[in-house]
């Protein structure tokens, strides 16, 4: 296999380009990245990859380090195909992978699940082909897994009676393993307990508490947006409807001390705005119901955000949530935009990645060990090749600083100032008599690069936005759940 390329500090025409590094792979290798993990030292990705030019064929693993050295392994299997879905790492730093396995080369059908435990350098230490019960069978490689509180890892999948449909039929799979690999325990949960399209997008560990939290849709017959928990024996406990939810996808990976969880959410209708979408996190609890919202993208009515596996949570202060934007099946360029939150969902700063004439679909972002993250997915060239990258950023590479001074003596006139400014804005709060308020920065299209909370600041508030492309921008102050202020600025060199 041709070696990815390493790029440091530059690639090809990147806009708003990284701080760190990218590492591109060569389009002719078709290669998908689509899950993986940190083990303390660096980084493995996994996906498929097709060097015969008709579909993901042979299984694709990465190992990288904080630096961008990295091994990378092709798994070949003669007269049928497989794919690696997702991992999670080991005490040891190896990696417990799962992936799919099976059908023929020329069909979309996996039937046997792959799991095997993986080191740094990509070798196979232990391996299980565990087909799937008939009639049923996978076309998807949406495969997800976690720990529960005994360090047993739980595994879910959705699998269907049929071929290829396009929608499943209610049916996943959930199994318990050990740390080798070795099956615990397996449960099919069929048509009783989903209903027809049910698509399960994530599993996650409920703090205090034997039981797994299972996210997706169809775990009711109405087919909404649910959360649906199972105990330590599979079987289900308790089910809640996300009827407020509207998106097409949901993922979580960050539990709050007061038992409620936040979750990222892909392109969420308005409800207001005919064909408007925005890309949100929400704060949600164990009962499913809403407490919160930071919108940090806003879409217009031709194109909509969308993300998949695509929060990494570091700790309370780091959190990475990645999007991209989809011009739907057009060939129109499209650029990326990570965000950094907390977890009181103060939007902390953003990074767009751009690449002329290009179209990025981010598939995923996992934490690193240094406290930054890695982003990575496909980007075609309008009408021409497809590369895959990895970004690597650090907390650097989005923050926005701010400060509070002392009110000064003498005002200018204006209540934000310089404006325009190339470097620092600063904004007068003397005019805010609500203990606690939000202050917002965001572009003409209502994209957001910074939102936070602010409690008893009577004075100047000063941003840093000098890593904001040259354009007009509004800062707005929102005090009592109602805008305050919402003025234009200028930023230029």
């Amino acid at each position: 296999m041709k070696r990815f390329l390493l790029l440091i500090f530059c690639f090809l025409a990147f806009r708003a380009q990284s701080q760190q590094w990218v590492i591109s792979h060569p389009f002719e290798e078709g290669v998908v990245l689509v899950g993986g993990d940190c083990n303390g030292y660096g980084n493995y990705i996994f996906g498929a990859c097709n060097n015969e030019g008709s579909g993901y064929l042979d299984a694709y693993a990465m190992y990288v380090d904080n630096d961008g050295a990295f091994v990378d392994k092709v798994f070949s299997f003669e007269g049928y195909k497989s794919h690696l879905c997702s991992a999670i790492c080991l005490d040891d730093g190896n990696a417990f992978v799962v992936g799919v396995k099976g059908g023929t080369l020329s069909n979309h059908v996996y039937d046997t699940l792959w799991i095997s435990v993986m080191n740094r350098e990509l070798e196979i230490l232990e391996e299980h082909n565990y087909p799937l019960v008939e009639p049923y069978k996978t076309w998807t490689t949406d495969v997800y897994l976690n720990f529960n509180n005994y360090g047993e890892i739980i595994v879910l999948a959705d699998v269907s009676e049929r071929d290829y449909p396009y929608v499943t039929n209610g049916v996943y799979v959930v199994f318990k393993c050990d740390a080798h690999g070795n099956v615990l325990k397996s449960r099919y949960f069929d048509e009783e307990h989903g209903s027809n399209g049910a698509r399960p997008t994530g599993i996650v560990r409920v703090p205090d508490s034997d039981n797994m939290m299972m996210l997706g849709k169809g775990f009711f017959v109405n087919n909404s947006h649910s959360i649906c928990y199972i105990d330590n024996d599979l079987n289900k406990v308790d089910a809640y409807p996300l009827q407020w939810l509207e998106d097409n996808w949901n993922y979580t990976d960050c539990w709050k001390e007061n038992g409620n969880f936040l979750m990222s959410s892909v392109t969420h209708h308005h409800g207001i705005v005919n064909n408007s979408y925005y890309a949100a996190v929400f704060e949600v609890d164990e009962e499913g119901h809403y407490v919160d919202t930071l919108v940090y993208d806003r879409a217009d009515t031709s194109d909509y955000t969308a993300q998949f596996g695509s929060m990494a949570y570091v700790s309370d202060e780091l959190i990475y949530i990645a999007t991209y934007w989809e011009n739907g099946f057009n060939e129109l360029p499209s650029d990326a935009v990570i965000c950094l939150i907390d977890s009181e969902l103060n939007l902390k700063g953003t990074k767009r990645l751009k690449i002329d004439d290009t179209k990025i679909r981010i598939m995923h972002c996992q934490k690193t060990s240094d406290g930054g993250c890695l982003v990575y997915g496909q980007c075609r060239r309008c009408y021409d090749s497809e590369i895959a990258c990895v970004w690597k950023l650090l907390p650097e590479d989005f923050v926005i600083p701010w400060t509070f001074d002392e009110k000064p003596e003498v005002l200018p006139h204006q209540q934000v100032f310089p404006n325009p400014t190339k470097d620092y804005l600063n904004i007068v709060l003397d005019d805010i008599d609500n203990s606690e308020f939000r202050v917002a920065v965001e572009d003409l299209s209502g994209r957001k690069y910074f939102e936070r909370k602010f409690e008893n600041c009577n004075g100047l508030l000063r941003i840093d936005v000098s890593s904001l492309e040259d354009g007009v921008y509004f800062y707005e102050v929102v005090a009592s759940g109602q805008s305050t202020r919402k003025e234009k600025f200028i930023k230029n060199k």
